[in-house]
Formats: C-alpha cells, structure tokens, sequence
C-alpha cells in the first residue's frame, strides 16, 4: 500500500522548527526546535493567536454565523442565481479547477482562504493518496470546516488558521495552491501571491477564481479602485491579473472562465 504524503508546518515563532502535521482535536502542538506552542480547536491549529487585523465589510461578512451557515448551499454558492451571476455553476467550477490542476490522487495541496472547505473537502475525497490542508483568516468559517470533515470522515484535511501574506510554509511544499473566491478580498494581494509562488513546487499550479471587471478603458480602473476601497471587494480584468500573475514570477498563464463577473485562472510556477 502506497504511504500517504504529507506537509511541513513552520513555525511562526522561530520559523525554523516544524510542528506536527497531525489531525489534533483539543489540546496543543509543539516546535521541535524552540518548543512553542501552538493551540488547536476543533481541529485547526491556530497559528495567529494575537493577530487582529483590520477587516474590510466584505472580510467582516465572512466571519457572520448566518452567512458561514448558508455559504455552500443552494442559497448562495451553490444557489442558480450565483450561477447566473458568475455564468458557471459551483459544481462546473469545480470540475474546471481539478482539471487545470492535472489531479493524480496523490498531490499535497493547499487551499487557501479555503472559508467553510467548499474547495477543500471534495479535494480531500479525490486526493485519497494525497494530503490538504485549509488555510483561513476567519475563524469561525474554519471552525464551520472542521467539524464537516470530521463528519465526512476526512483524515487527510488539516485546517490551519493563517494570513496569506505570511504563509507558515517552507519553500517548494506544495504541488497545487488553490484559492477560489477570495483573492479579490486580499489587502496586498502582489505579497499574496509572492508567498503562493514562494511555497509551490517548480512545476507547480496555481488556481484561482475571482470577480471580474467587465467595464471598459479607464472606467474599470476607477470603479474596481472605488469599489475595494468602500466594500473590500477587488473586480480584476483577465488582462489585469494575469499581469499580476507574472509579475509573481508564474508563467503559463491561461483564462478557463471570462464571463459575466466571475473569472478562472491558472498559472505554473517555472521549472
């Protein structure tokens, strides 16, 4: 029987020492090197646990009991009028996704900003050989994730509460990095995506969905600007991301959704 893959967690204190990969329901886990501690609820570990950082309305809504409730269902993710809006259904959107992402059932892949696990827990079902860790700034939608794959039995999902500026990662972990309706929410989004690439493997893929600007010229600039600035929410144009993409340092960019407000994009970290 083939052994499943894992993952090493950085220490956030020392940065040097690894914590324990493991599925820790209560209790704590420690760094083999400077030997701090680190605690875990409900299966995530909680790796900021001094961070507060300031929230935009869109970033706040996501922490909402109401909202973290409904988000997955067919009254907003899964929902026809979410379909409409984006001109994709989430289970297309899905099937898109782990397709660029070339899925073999045996990749260690990251989530990030997984929010409930829409992405992470059918990662975690197709990934059987593989291993998948959710990392999110809100800790409620992480708690909300935990307690479904705990339900679903999913013993190759950890949960980690992080910032996707900082990621507790060492360099080239990852054959996939995820991160599906959420980039748009990123304060310092070209940090981001630093970190993303910094983390993946050469070869690597990169995913991600987001709001999409369909505003002409000038217009689009000032509106997107306008609209992050009042609400936290970004809108990128294709042409717009994919700069931001290589400017990253990822190549292979391609767009596998462009319409209405929603768009899919790829892209390779280089050999």
């Amino acid at each position: 029987m083939q052994e499943r893959r894992s993952i090493e967690i950085l220490c956030p204190a020392c940065k040097k020492g690894c914590l324990p990969p493991t599925l820790v329901f209560a209790g704590k886990v420690k760094c083999a090197d400077c030997d701090a501690s680190f605690e875990t609820k409900n299966g995530v570990i909680d790796l900021l646990p001094t961070f507060s950082p300031r929230r935009s309305r869109a970033q706040a809504l996501m922490e909402w009991e109401p909202i973290i409730r409904i988000y997955e269902s067919r009254w907003w993710r899964r929902s026809s009028l979410f379909a409409v809006f984006t001109g994709i259904p989430f289970d297309r959107e899905y099937e898109v996704i782990a397709q660029v992402a070339k899925l073999e059932g045996d990749e260690v892949m990251l989530d990030l900003a997984c929010g409930p696990g829409i992405y992470s827990r059918p990662f975690a079902q197709k990934l059987s050989r593989g291993y998948i860790v959710g990392l999110d700034l809100s800790e409620p939608m992480l708690d909300y994730a935990s307690s479904r794959a705990r339900d679903q039995g999913l013993d190759n999902l950890l949960f980690i509460h992080g910032n996707a500026q900082e990621l507790p990662f060492p360099d080239n972990e990852f054959d996939v990095v995820n991160c599906c309706g959420a980039i748009h929410l990123f304060p310092d989004l070209p940090r981001a995506l630093s970190e993303i690439r910094r983390v993946l493997k050469p070869g690597g893929c990169f995913t991600t969905a987001a709001f999409r600007n369909w505003l002409p010229g000038e217009s689009s600039k000032k509106f997107s600007k306008w609209y992050f600035q009042r609400v936290g929410i970004y809108h990128f144009r294709p042409d717009e991301l994919e700069a931001l993409l290589k400017q990253a340092g990822l190549n292979n960019v391609e767009c596998h959704h462009a319409k209405r407000y929603w768009l899919i994009m790829s892209a390779v970290k280089p050999m």
